[in-house]
């Protein structure tokens, strides 16, 4: 007979942060051990409040299923004597498992005919297995920060207060540490108050009854339907904010909405400051009016409130003014100088330990900037004018007084520092190109929106890579303390959207030797080495862009294991890739490429070729200096053997325009113009004759050609063709 199971977690407020993280592993613990122990289930359902974790299982066996063990013994010419008697070594085996020789059977296994015993084995109960587990699942979820609240040993995120389980109708009593499980609940674990817990289905009508909300998505509903009327009552509408609504809706488990005032004075200051203020200090919202202007009200919630709101209102409206009154003597002071003054303090800011300064870093930014500028095809003086000024005040903000509190107006970074270009005097572009310059922040952020504001954002991220690799600092595994992998990303998706003719590796090249030019590079070939780590680092988080877009994995693999330059171009041409296989056209085009992979010797297809050969190589056949390409087309025996150059050269005259001009894309439609050519000298052609020169210069052709159509892809990463 099918059960269901509750367990209740009740602890003190546990943060915000940890609560998801906390419902993700119950989760996992409850899957992988029932799937462990062979118990199948109907449903399971994991949430969480501040003050307590709750899972509810549907639909558990009483008992484990029962299961049969075979036991192998020895092989029938042991255990049979020539009469068909059971040997010593038949009986010893029966005895050692605890039966009777007539209980054995025979078996074939690959190595012959063997005695064996076939075991059934009763399944445990689910009692005994969860009376196993839940202590072990309870003290095994991890958090950022654990404690101790008595001599038990017993570490979590905040004292744990106590404990509640059901299977079916019965309490399931169990020890976690010094704590016991008990048919109780509380509504605060600040009350010494229990209530007694009668079943499952009693369980939440208590909280029910107590308006307790169990339910996340529930409760985040509950949130935003309650700021969003407390709003409409002081005639605005809430300034959404997913995050915010989330950070409350687990702050509290019986949401209680109130609005409250600050005084008006406080609204000459920057949107975003007053916004911060109350988010990020207070967790309250921030209400607007007709327009999107600013409201002098906010609305703020209470856990379960019903008495003396009034006077929770103040307290609230206490902090918050006292909070606002900080950001305007921090505003205030920052626009009584210019924003070039605190750009000139950051010669004395240090950026990364043996890095230099952020002065050091703005001057490295605005040159790398307008050496990308430069790829531009359209040229645009004003924009190198926009960048070197927007570089120079970029990290100026990091001196003033609001950012340098350190506390929540750190975060303003780049925005304030566009508020105070504006006051300053400086234009409109500028001072977008210093705030634009730090997104996009995370996934999904918003991107640059004005040419400065690109350029400097992917020259900041990038010099902060380059930097970081050079002090060893590169993520690995799960670290990554500066945001190397998510800045990869920002640059990739610039590069991708934007449709920048920007080659990624020369950048990086660039990059290093502007930290080369400040003596933080050891050597030419140190600066060659840092470079493909970070290439490195690109492929990977290209690789996951283009996964996402439901690319397949060994298109990706082949075109990145090229000499890929232009990010929005290899996309483009896993893209051609993926539709050849779809047209059914793959196939026949990389089976030619293949025959030229697979002819030559494994010792010469591992050698490393750069990037910078194999475009010589292409720029040789597209010119026809065949001299220079280690191979004698006057030792061709065949027609087909020159008809093949013919037309790699000509294909090669095209690939070339290709790369000046753009459209690099096109490059396999060119290729499988030359699979008649490729197929035709294989079939006439003996490579690997007797005569030791023609076979040589047979290879050496095969492998400038190899070299060369291995720009855009590595064919044998191409599976099933």
């Amino acid at each position: 007979m099918k059960k269901d199971f509750l367990l209740e977690i009740g602890c003190e407020n546990l943060p915000s942060g940890y609560i998801d993280g906390a419902i993700d592993q119950l989760t996992g613990f409850f899957e992988d051990g029932f799937k462990a122990e062979r118990l199948n289930f109907d449903s399971l359902y994991v949430t969480g409040t501040p003050n307590r974790l709750v899972g509810h299982v549907q639909g558990l066996p009483a008992n484990q299923p029962a299961r049969e063990e075979q036991v192998v013994g020895p092989p029938i010419s042991a255990a049979l004597d020539g009469e068909g008697n059971y040997t010593r070594a038949a009986a010893g085996f029966a005895e050692r498992q605890g039966v009777p020789v007539g209980k054995l059977s025979r078996i074939r296994t690959e190595r012959g005919e063997y005695l064996a015993l076939v075991k059934k084995i009763k399944g445990k109960s689910t009692v005994s297995l969860l009376k196993e587990y839940l202590p072990r699942w309870i003290s095994s979820i991890k958090f950022p920060k654990t404690m101790k609240w008595d001599d038990s040993g017993f570490r979590f995120a905040r004292p744990v207060r106590w404990i509640m389980a059901y299977l079916g109708d019965k309490p399931l009593i169990f020890k976690t540490y010094s704590l016991d499980s008990k048919p109780v609940t509380r509504l605060s674990p600040y009350f010494e108050e229990c209530l007694p817990v009668r079943g499952i289905e009693h369980y939440y009508s208590l909280l029910r009854e107590n308006r307790v909300i169990l339910d996340q998505k529930e409760r985040r509903r509950k949130v935003e339907e309650l700021a969003a009327a407390s709003a409409a009552a002081v005639g605005g509408t809430i300034v959404e904010d997913e995050d915010l609504s989330a950070m409350v809706a687990n702050l509290i488990e019986s949401p209680v909405a109130m609005a409250g005032d600050f005084d008006k004075s406080f609204l000459k200051l920057p949107r975003e400051v007053i916004i911060t203020a109350l988010k990020s200090h207070q967790r309250y919202f921030s209400v607007q009016g007709k327009g999107g202007k600013l409201k002098s009200n906010f609305i703020a919630f209470a856990d379960g409130a019903r008495k003396n709101k009034g006077e929770i209102l103040k307290g609230y409206e206490r902090v918050l003014q006292a909070r606002l009154a900080d950001a305007e003597f921090y505003y205030r002071e920052d626009t009584s100088r210019p924003i070039e003054e605190m750009a000139g303090k950051l010669e004395g800011v240090v950026w990364l330990e043996g890095l230099g300064t952020l002065a050091g870093k703005s001057r490295r930014i605005g040159a790398l900037s307008r050496w990308l500028v430069s790829s531009r095809r359209e040229k645009d003086r004003g924009l190198d004018g926009t960048l070197a000024r927007a570089a120079f005040l970029a990290k100026a903000d990091v001196a003033s007084e609001m950012v340098k509190d350190g506390k929540e107006f750190t975060m303003l970074q780049g925005y304030i520092g566009r508020e105070y270009a504006l006051v300053s005097g400086e234009n409109r572009a500028v001072a977008e190109a210093i705030f634009e310059h730090y997104l996009p922040r995370f996934a999904g952020d918003e991107m640059p929106a004005t040419p400065g504001g690109i350029y400097l954002s992917i020259a900041d991220k990038l010099d902060t890579i380059s930097g970081c690799f050079i002090q060893g600092l590169e993520p690995t595994g799960s670290q990554d303390p500066y945001a190397l992998r998510r800045n990869a990303m920002g640059i990739l998706r610039m590069l991708i959207e934007k449709e920048l003719p920007v080659s990624l590796p020369a950048a990086i090249a660039r990059s290093l030797e502007l930290f080369a030019e400040e003596g933080l590079v050891s050597s030419p070939a140190g600066g060659e080495e840092l470079g493909r780590k970070i290439e490195e680092l690109f492929a990977q988080r290209f690789y996951t862009i283009l996964r996402s877009q439901e690319l397949d994995h060994d298109l990706i693999t082949a075109v990145l294991a090229g000499a890929w330059e232009l990010p929005g171009e290899a996309r483009k041409m896993v893209m051609v890739l993926q539709d050849m296989r779809k047209s059914g056209t793959l196939t026949d085009f990389v089976l030619a490429m293949k025959r030229i992979t697979n002819i030559i010797p494994p010792p010469l297809r591992k050698k490393s070729v750069s990037r910078a050969e194999r475009y010589r190589l292409l720029e040789g056949l597209a010119s026809g200096r065949v001299d220079e390409l280690h191979f004698d087309s006057g030792l061709f025996e065949k027609e087909s053997e020159g008809k093949l150059l013919e037309e790699v050269s000509r294909a090669a005259v095209k690939l070339v325009n290709l790369r000046q001009g753009g459209n690099r894309f096109r490059c396999f439609d060119i290729l499988a113009g030359i699979v008649p050519a490729i197929n035709r000298y294989f079939d006439e052609v003996l490579v690997n004759c007797e005569n030791k020169r023609l076979r040589e210069n047979r290879l050496f052709f095969l492998l400038n050609l190899w070299k060369v159509f291995g720009i855009y892809c590595n064919y044998s990463d191409v599976s099933g063709e």
